[in-house]
């Protein structure tokens, strides 16, 4: 057994787990040397942790780590471990909408001004002209003349409103489009955080042991399990802050985080813990 295995072990779980806010039963099984909980990525950033944070070396214990997983684990298939998904985002047409909105106006605008200085000339041209007026029968014909061209006129301005007002109403169809808010899904770490994310279309499962920040395609449903609970979780710009000591498991669905304990992780995960 190492030295600097030892000199942990002096220290002791609790208080490790409090320094590195690793689960302390992950702390608990990496001093008695149980592995069998733990994935080979996770057995790596533990060491590298708790290397950092206390000056020991674990060369030799890291070496009993890789030969273990040498024989007890398959080879996993690394090219999808890391998985960032670019949000996509809409083209908006509300400045095409406007300008179609402007041409319609301009164009019912003109037929109306068109149809008011035709009115005006059909009613000059058929006036009664008070002093040709030689007989009842000649007077009355231009009357029921003129009574007819006056119907015509109000019913082609009656038209005109009409077509004036379905214009308004297509402006402001176009005003009041309402552009659809871009999704986003992030997760970022206050320290070093180990996580394991299984897509739950396929259940393909992922890890990382990162301190930046993960992003997610937030239009599939995620399952997560976290080595610490110090992490911030960002959905659509909203932000929501986590401070578990313990790791943290988390569901994702529908723009939607929830805490879950281990018992409903395996039932989403068809019984499996990991």
């Amino acid at each position: 057994m190492s030295d600097g295995l030892n000199k942990l072990k002096e220290i002791g779980a609790q208080k490790i787990h409090e320094k590195t806010h690793i689960a302390r039963h992950h702390v608990q099984a990496l001093l008695h040397e149980s592995f069998e909980d733990m994935t080979k990525i996770q057995m790596q950033g533990f060491i590298s942790i708790l290397q950092r944070e206390y000056g020991v070396d674990l060369s030799d214990f890291k070496a009993k780590v890789d030969e273990y997983y040498l024989l007890n684990t398959p080879e996993e298939d690394d090219s999808e471990t890391r998985f960032f998904v670019s949000p996509t985002r809409k083209k908006k047409y509300t400045f095409v909408y406007v300008l179609i909105a402007v041409a319609i106006f301009v164009v019912a605008m003109f037929f109306t001004l068109e149809n008011l200085a035709l009115s005006s000339e059909k009613t000059d041209n058929h006036s009664i002209d008070n002093s040709a007026i030689q007989n009842a029968q000649q007077s009355m014909s231009k009357s029921e003349e003129l009574e007819v061209i006056t119907k015509e006129d109000a019913e082609d301005d009656n038209a005109t409103v009409a077509e004036v007002e379905d214009t308004k109403e297509k402006e402001k169809i176009v005003e009041s489009e309402v552009v659809e808010v871009v999704k986003s899904f992030k997760i970022k770490p206050n320290s070093e955080l180990w996580i394991g994310y299984i897509d739950l279309s396929n259940y393909k499962k992922y890890q990382k042991l990162f301190s930046g920040e993960l992003e997610l395609d937030p239009n599939k449903e995620w399952l997560f399990s976290l080595g610490h609970g110090y992490v911030s979780i960002e959905i659509n710009g909203e932000v929501r802050e986590f401070t578990d000591r313990s790791n943290l498991r988390l569901h994702y669905k529908d723009s939607n985080i929830s805490k879950i304990n281990f018992a409903k992780f395996k039932e989403l995960n068809r019984g499996q813990k990991w």
